[in-house]
């Protein structure tokens, strides 16, 4: 056989093993592509040329440079590097610049080696997934359930500060549970906005239900008695119970002028009593 006949049964062979290779790739379920050692690609399927927005001729023999802005054609060059040198798997899930809109989508990539028989490292293959949508719904399923946590948050942080109004310039805060200094400056800002917006008086603090005052519950209660009188605002406790004032004797708190009531009943009698003393007073 002559050289020439040679040369072109190598050509006749090497454009069936491309179109065998192109075959192979359409069948693939994605974006599919082969590239040589130096990363120039040697056969891409119909779902490649439409994320670059360039045809069979326009791809074949060149590389990521031609194709992609140069940062991310070089963090590609980068990986074929890498599967190439390892001959392992990689899988990433990356975003990419789709040529023909100028949109953004996102690929879950997988490439590897290509070799031969003998070891030979010939190029890289690898498949892409668009899962753009898929991310998108993601995306919005975390901000979503990011919404709902804050809202739960607020609800529960209301919960754990409610101030009710019981008459008009007076309020209640029915206190349950153990007050730390998270809960307790929510508290100071429920109470003082509260009072600014319902012009109160009066501030009746309910810690029938407070597990346990010590020394720092107590300075934190009357911070809070405190910023209310700055105000213009007075408050009074409820529902001290023996072994609560048992443990504020023992530290030696002291309450000062802050007025006590054994139970709700009394403390909303003698506070609407004033209010209306005052009320006649001034007439």
């Amino acid at each position: 056989m002559s050289d020439a006949n040679t040369i072109a049964e190598l050509r006749r062979a090497n454009r069936a093993l491309r179109a065998q290779l192109r075959a192979l790739l359409e069948a693939a379920d994605g974006i599919a592509w082969v590239k040589d050692t130096e990363g120039r690609f040697v056969a891409v399927n119909e779902a490649f040329t439409g994320l670059a927005a360039r045809g069979f001729d326009e791809i074949l023999d060149k590389t990521d440079l031609d194709l992609w802005p140069r940062e991310q054609a070089e963090a590609f060059r980068k990986d074929d590097a890498l599967v190439m040198a390892s001959g392992e798997l990689k899988h990433v899930e990356e975003p990419i610049d789709e040529q023909r809109e100028g949109r953004e989508v996102w690929l879950s990539t997988r490439k590897t080696a290509v070799v031969a028989d003998d070891g030979e490292i010939l190029g890289s293959v690898g498949i892409a997934r668009d899962i753009t949508d898929e991310r998108w719904n993601a995306d919005e399923r975390e901000r979503v359930e990011s919404e709902l946590v804050s809202a739960q948050r607020r609800l529960i942080d209301e919960l754990a500060t409610p101030v009710l109004r019981l008459w008009k310039g007076v309020l209640a805060v029915p206190l349950i549970g153990s007050i730390d200094k998270g809960r307790a400056d929510q508290l100071l800002l429920a109470i003082l906005g509260a009072i600014q917006a319902e012009g109160a008086r009066q501030v009746i603090l309910d810690i029938t239900g407070v597990s346990a005052v010590d020394t720092e519950v107590a300075a934190r209660l009357l911070r809070t008695v405190a910023a209310a009188r700055l105000v213009g605002a007075r408050c009074s406790f409820v529902g001290i119970r023996a072994d609560v004032a048992q443990t504020l004797v023992e530290l030696e708190v002291e309450l000062g002028d802050v007025q006590t009531f054994s139970t709700l009943e009394q403390a909303l009698l003698h506070v609407v009593g004033a209010a209306r003393l005052g009320r006649s007073g001034r007439r």
